[in-house]
C-alpha cells in the first residue's frame, strides 16, 4: 500500500514542479483585441513571438491586457524590417512585470506604455536595433493630433503614419502616476589605482540599448534599486511627472530627447544600491534626469564617460525641489554620484555636467565631478540652485571629501573645466570641498560662486581637512590655476573654513576676488588646531609659478579669533597682492583659542627663497586691531617685502595685546630674521589714528635687507597712548633690529595734532650696522606727557629728529637722539613758535665713545 502512494506523491510532484517552472518562464503577454489587425502571439519554448499588430506607415501598434516577462522568458517582436517605430499599450489593470529578454527585428525603435507601473527585474534585457522608451503614461500623442491610448482603448484607434510628438499623462485621483523600477545587483564600477579614472571593465550592461540610441524611462515615481541603465555614446532620459502633465519627444541623432517645457508638478526619481545610469563611450553620450526629489545614496552613480575621440554629451540633472546626494559610512564603497569626464589616451573633448533644482545636498563623501585624465578639456560644471547649496562631511574612510570638482588629472594635457555655481545660500561644512584644479599640463579651471544671501564655510573633517573652496595648480602640474571669484550677501568662514587659490607647481596660481555685499567673517581655527580659518592666495613651497592676488570688496570685514587673510609666496616666484576695500569697516581682533597666534591680515615672501612679497592695500571707513591682531607686510627670504598702504577715511586704532601678553596688536612692514630683502614701505591715511595700550605701527629689518619708511597723515589727529602694565610700548617705530646689518627707514608723521603719553614713544633706531632713519613731524600741535617719548637711537650713524609745529608741549617727557658704537648722534631740528617744557622734562642728544659726539639741537 506504501509504494502505490510513494508513486503518486512523486507524480503529482512532478506536476506541480512542472507548473511552478512553466510559470517562472514562460510570459504572461496577452494581446487585448482592440486593433484593426490585432496583435497575436505564439510560444516556442521561452520565447513569446508577437506578430500582427497594425501597421501604418513605418509605424507599428501593438496592444496588450497583459505584458509580463519571467526571468528566462523572451519577448519578440517579428516585426517587418521597414518598421521604424513599434507602439506597445498595456491596457488590462496590471504592472508590467519583466525581467526577461526583449528582442525585435531590424533598427525599429520600442515604446511600451503602460500606465499602472512597470518593473524591470535584474535580468531584464533588451536586444533590439533602435532606441526603446518605456514610460506609464496614458498615451502616446502624434502630430496629427492622434492619440495611442491606454486608459481608453475601447474607442476606435485613430493609427498615424507621423511621428509621436509627446507622451500624455491622464489626470487621476490618486495625484500619482505609475510607478516605474529598475531591480538589479549594483554596478561594480571601480577607481582604476593607477589614473584615478574611474574602471567600468566589471559593470554590467542591464537594461542597454545599442551605441547612439536612447534609453527613456517616463513615469510617476521612478527608482533604481541596484539597477544599471546602458546606452554607449547614446543618449538616457529620465522622467518622473505628475498626473496631467504632457512631455514632449524631439528627434535626435541618437533617438529622442524629452521635453518638459509644459509640465508643472513632477514626482521623484532615486537610486540606490550601488545603481548606474552610464551613457560611456567613443563619445560620452547625453544624460537627461528630470524630477521633483532626485536621490541618489550608497554608490550609486550617473556618468558619462568620453573613452575616444567624439566630444561627449551632456549629464543635466534637474529637479524642482532638491537633489541629494549621499555617499556612505562605510569603507570602500565608490562615491562619484554624478561625473562626466575624459578618460585617460582620450581625444573627445568631455561633456558639460549641469545641475538644476531649489536645494542640492552632497554629504557623507559623495562626489560631483567634470575631469579630464586624457588629451581634451574637461567639461564645465553648473550649479543652478534657488534655495540652497549644502556639502557636508567625509565618506566612511574618513579620507573623500563631500565633493564639486571640475580638475585636469595627472597625466591629462588638457584644460579643466570651469566650476560655477548660482544659488541663494551656500554652506560647505565639516571638511567638505569645493575645487578646479589641474594636476596636468593644462590649466585648470575657474571657480566661481554667485550666492544672493551667504556663504559658509565652517569646520574641518576628523582627520583635519579643512572645509573648502580652492582653485589650485597642484604639485605635478605644469599649467596655471583658474581664478575664484565669490560674490554674496554675506560670507562666513570659520572654525577652519578656508577659500584660497594657489600653486604648488609650475603655473602661476589664480586670483581670488571676493565681493560681499554686506560683511565677510574670517573666525578662529579648526578643533584640531592646525588650521585657521582663511582667506587665502599663494605660492605654495618648491613651487616656481607666481601667487595669485587677492581682493576683497565688502561693507565689513571682520577677522578674530585666529582667522586669517593673506597672500605669499614659499616658493621662486613673487607672491600676488592684496587688496581690502570695505566701506564701512574693518576690524581685525584677537588671538587663536590655544594662543598660539593672533588674528592676520598679511603679504608675506616665505623663508630662504626668491620671490617677493605682494602688496597690502587697506581702505575702509575705520580700521580696528585689537588684542593681539596684526596686519602686516614682510619678507623673510631673498624677495623684496611689499609696500602696506592703509586709507582709512574716518579712524584707525590699533590697541592693546593677546591676552596672554605675547602678541602686541600691530601695523608692520618688515624685512625679517636671515632675510635678505628690502622690507617694504608703510603709509597710513586717516582722519583720526589711535594707538593705545602695548600695539604699533612700524618699520623693521632684522637681516641684511633695508627696512621701509613709514609715513603717517592723520588730518585731524594722532594718539599714542602707553600703559605702565605693557611689556610692549606703544609706538610708531622705524627700526634696525639688533645683528642686522641693513639700514632702517624713516619715519614721517603728518598730522593737526600728536599726541604721545603714557610712556609710549615715537621712534628711529639702528641696533645694528645699519643706519638709522630720521624722525620727521610736521603737526599743528605736539604734546607729550607722562614720559611719553620722541627718540632716535642708533649705533652706526645717522637718527636725527625734525620738528615742525606752532606748539610743542612736554610734560615729564623727552625728546632724545642716542649714539652708541662710536658713531656720532643724529640732530634734532625744531621749527616752533612755541615750545614749553615742563615737569622735568628734557632735549637732549647722547653719544657714548671716545672722540664721539653728540647731535646739534637747533
Amino acid at each position: 500500500m506504501k509504494q502505490p502512494l510513494l508513486h503518486f506523491w512523486l507524480f503529482n510532484s512532478s506536476i506541480l514542479f512542472y507548473l511552478l517552472y512553466s510559470n517562472a518562464t514562460t510570459a504572461q503577454i496577452v494581446p487585448d483585441a482592440t486593433l484593426p489587425v490585432n496583435s497575436s502571439v505564439t510560444q516556442q519554448g521561452f520565447t513569446s513571438i508577437i506578430e500582427g499588430g497594425t501597421t501604418a506607415g513605418a509605424n507599428l501598434f501593438h496592444s496588450f491586457k497583459d505584458f509580463s516577462l519571467p526571468n528566462g522568458a523572451e519577448a519578440f517582436f517579428n516585426n517587418a524590417l521597414e518598421i521604424q517605430n513599434i507602439f506597445s499599450r498595456v491596457t488590462g489593470g496590471n504592472i508590467s512585470n519583466i525581467d526577461g529578454l526583449i528582442r525585435a527585428n531590424g533598427v525599429a525603435n520600442l515604446f511600451l506604455i503602460n500606465p499602472n507601473g512597470i518593473i524591470f527585474g535584474p535580468n531584464a534585457r533588451l536586444n533590439i536595433g533602435g532606441s526603446f522608451l518605456a514610460s506609464t503614461a496614458s498615451s502616446i500623442r502624434f502630430a496629427d493630433g492622434i492619440e495611442f491610448s491606454a486608459t481608453n482603448s475601447n474607442a476606435p484607434p485613430l493609427l498615424t503614419i507621423n511621428v509621436p510628438i509627446g507622451l500624455q499623462f491622464a489626470s487621476n485621483s490618486s495625484g500619482l502616476n505609475g510607478a516605474i523600477a529598475i531591480q538589479g545587483a549594483g554596478h561594480n564600477l571601480s577607481i582604476d589605482p593607477d589614473t584615478g579614472a574611474i574602471n567600468r571593465d566589471n559593470r554590467p550592461i542591464g537594461l542597454g540599448v545599442l551605441p547612439n540610441q536612447t534609453l527613456a524611462l517616463i513615469g510617476g515615481d521612478l527608482t533604481l534599486d541596484g539597477g544599471n541603465l546602458t546606452a554607449s555614446s547614446g543618449r538616457i532620459e529620465l522622467g518622473s511627472v505628475a498626473p496631467g502633465s504632457f512631455v514632449t519627444l524631439i528627434p535626435t541623432n541618437s533617438g529622442w530627447q524629452l521635453g518638459y517645457e509644459g509640465v508643472q508638478n513632477f514626482q521623484d526619481i532615486s537610486l540606490t544600491n550601488a545603481a548606474s545610469v552610464d551613457a560611456s563611450g567613443s563619445g560620452g553620450g547625453s544624460i537627461q534626469v528630470q524630477g521633483r526629489r532626485v536621490t541618489l545614496t550608497d554608490g550609486a552613480a550617473i556618468l558619462s564617460l568620453t573613452e575616444g575621440s567624439n566630444s561627449g554629451g551632456n549629464l543635466i540633472v534637474r529637479a524642482s525641489e532638491s537633489v541629494e546626494l549621499i555617499g556612505t559610512k562605510a569603507d570602500g564603497e565608490f562615491l562619484r554620484s554624478l561625473t562626466t569626464d575624459t578618460q585617460p589616451k582620450a581625444t573627445g573633448i568631455a561633456g558639460d555636467l549641469i545641475i538644476e533644482t531649489a536645494r542640492l545636498t552632497i554629504r557623507d563623501g559623495a562626489q560631483v565631478s567634470a575631469s579630464t585624465f586624457g588629451q581634451a578639456n574637461g567639461g564645465n560644471l553648473t550649479i543652478k540652485a534657488t534655495d540652497s547649496v549644502e556639502l557636508i562631511g567625509v565618506g566612511g574612510n574618513g579620507q573623500s571629501a563631500s565633493t564639486l570638482a571640475a580638475s585636469a588629472q595627472q597625466g591629462s594635457t588638457g584644460d579643466g573645466g570651469n566650476l560655477t555655481i548660482e544659488t541663494g545660500r551656500l554652506l560647505v561644512r565639516d571638511g567638505a570641498q569645493i575645487l578646479a584644479v589641474t594636476l596636468g599640463q593644462g590649466k585648470g579651471g575657474t571657480l566661481t560662486v554667485k550666492a544672493i544671501d551667504a556663504i559658509e564655510a565652517i569646520g574641518a573633517s576628523a582627520k583635519g581637512e579643512a572645509s573648502a573652496l580652492f582653485t589650485s595648480a597642484q604639485p605635478t602640474s605644469t599649467g596655471d590655476a583658474g581664478d575664484l571669484t565669490i560674490e554674496t550677501g554675506r560670507l562666513i568662514l570659520r572654525d577652519g573654513g578656508q577659500i584660497s587659490t594657489s600653486t604648488f607647481g609650475q603655473g602661476n596660481a589664480g586670483t581670488l576676488l571676493v565681493r560681499v555685499r554686506d560683511s565677510i567673517e574670517v573666525i578662529g581655527i579648526a578643533a584640531d588646531g592646525q588650521s585657521s580659518s582663511s582667506l587665502a592666495a599663494s605660492a605654495e613651497l618648491n613651487s616656481t609659478g607666481d601667487g595669485g592676488s587677492l581682493i576683497i570688496e565688502t561693507g565689513r570685514l571682520i577677522l578674530r579669533d585666529g582667522g586669517q587673510i593673506t597672500t605669499s609666496t614659499f616658493g621662486q616666484g613673487n607672491a600676488g597682492t592684496l587688496s581690502v576695500k570695505a566701506t564701512d569697516s574693518v576690524e581685525v581682533i584677537g588671538e587663536t583659542a590655544d594662543a598660539k597666534g593672533g588674528s592676520v591680515l598679511f603679504a608675506l615672501a616665505g623663508p630662504g627663497l626668491t620671490g617677493d612679497a605682494g602688496d597690502l592695500t587697506i581702505e575702509t571707513g575705520r580700521l580696528t586691531v585689537r588684542d593681539g591682531a596684526q596686519i602686516g607686510n614682510g619678507t623673510f627670504g631673498q624677495g623684496k617685502g611689499g609696500t602696506l598702504t592703509v586709507k582709512a577715511t574716518n579712524l584707525v586704532e590699533l590697541i592693546g595685546k593677546s591676552a596672554n601678553g605675547r602678541f602686541a596688536s600691530g601695523l608692520s612692514a618688515n624685512a625679517d630674521l636671515r632675510s635678505t630683502g628690502d622690507a617694504g614701505d608703510l603709509t597710513v591715511e586717516t582722519e583720526r589714528l589711535i594707538i593705545r595700550d602695548g600695539a604699533a605701527i612700524s618699520t623693521i629689518t632684522f637681516g641684511s635687507g633695508k627696512a621701509g619708511t613709514l609715513t603717517v597723515k592723520a588730518t585731524d589727529s594722532i594718539e599714542i597712548i602707553g600703559t605702565q602694565s605693557s611689556k610692549f610700548d606703544s609706538s610708531l617705530l622705524a627700526s634696525a633690529a639688533l645683528r642686522s646689518t641693513g639700514d632702517a627707514g624713516d619715519l614721517i608723521v603728518e598730522t593737526g595734532q600728536l599726541t604721545v603719553r603714557d610712556g609710549a614713544t615715537v621712534a628711529v633706531r639702528s641696533f645694528g650696522t645699519g643706519k638709522a632713519g630720521t624722525l620727521v613731524v610736521n603737526a599743528d600741535s605736539i604734546e607729550l606727557s607722562n614720559k611719553g617719548s620722541l627718540n632716535a637711537n642708533t649705533k652706526a650713524g645717522g637718527g636725527s629728529i625734525k620738528l615742525r609745529s606752532p606748539t610743542i608741549t612736554l610734560r615729564d617727557s623727552s625728546i632724545t637722539t642716542n649714539a652708541t658704537g662710536g658713531k656720532s648722534g643724529g640732530d634734532i631740528i625744531i621749527g616752533s613758535q612755541f615750545l614749553q617744557l615742563r615737569d622735568n622734562s628734557t632735549i637732549t642728544t647722547n653719544a657714548q665713545g671716545i672722540e664721539v659726539k653728540g647731535g646739534n639741537i637747533t
